[in-house]
């Protein structure tokens, strides 16, 4: 974990906005707030969910993005900033779940990319984030919110898939949301899920156990 920020502080460090430490994590000024699942594998200039270039990941599954309500925001700053005395065994991080934070224009000023498999996270700033998130809890949040958690690594890339045909999910140029992913712009397009939507699928996936 401490590698991945020292990375991201390498990266991002220069260009971030000033974190206020009076403030929780983030700490810095957003607009908006966006929860993802993503094939972590489809993108070959890493696992993050934000690259230095503020474009997102091409492994993004379009249809499970939920944009969070100001209550499920607020949720989520508490889960992550406090400390849990429960750490994963597993060394992988092959992460598949991301909140990412964005300013008025749609420009991201913070992130964080989660593994579930081996109970780690990687986040932009790193400070304000627990040391030790509780990520069962992160979990159930996610699955709340509506977007989907998976025993099987292997889900993923198939919901990938599923929603663009092998031929295009190998093109440069990904689109999300039927727009370029150049992270300048609403991600949502008219098209994205809404958080009463997301709700609603988060119920659903509850009653019916998840795959």
């Amino acid at each position: 974990m401490k590698a991945r920020f020292l990375c991201c502080l390498a990266l991002f460090g220069g260009d971030l906005p000033a974190k206020d430490p009076a403030e929780p994590w983030p700490g810095v000024e957003f607009a908006h707030v966006a929860a993802y699942c993503y094939d972590y594998t489809r993108d070959e200039r890493g696992f993050s969910i934000v690259f230095k270039d503020r474009t997102l990941h091409k492994g993004i599954i379009q249809a499970t993005t939920v944009r969070l309500s100001p209550p499920q925001i607020e949720t989520l700053r508490t889960l992550v900033a406090t400390e849990s005395d429960e750490d994963g065994e597993v060394e992988c991080y092959d992460p598949h779940h991301a909140f990412v934070f964005y300013d008025r224009d749609w420009k991201p000023v913070a992130w964080i990319d989660i593994c579930f498999s081996c109970d780690d996270w990687s986040a932009v700033p790193g400070e304000g984030v627990a040391e030790i998130i509780d990520l069962q809890k992160l979990k159930g949040f996610c699955r709340e919110i509506g977007l989907p958690v998976f025993e099987d690594e292997n889900a993923y890339g198939r919901l990938f898939l599923q929603e663009r045909p092998a031929a295009e999910a190998g093109k440069a140029a990904v689109k999300l949301h039927g727009r370029p992913d150049d992270g300048t712009s609403d991600p949502f397009g008219g098209h994205g899920v809404s958080s009463r939507e997301g709700e609603e699928r988060g119920k659903d996936e509850k009653a019916t156990g998840g795959e």
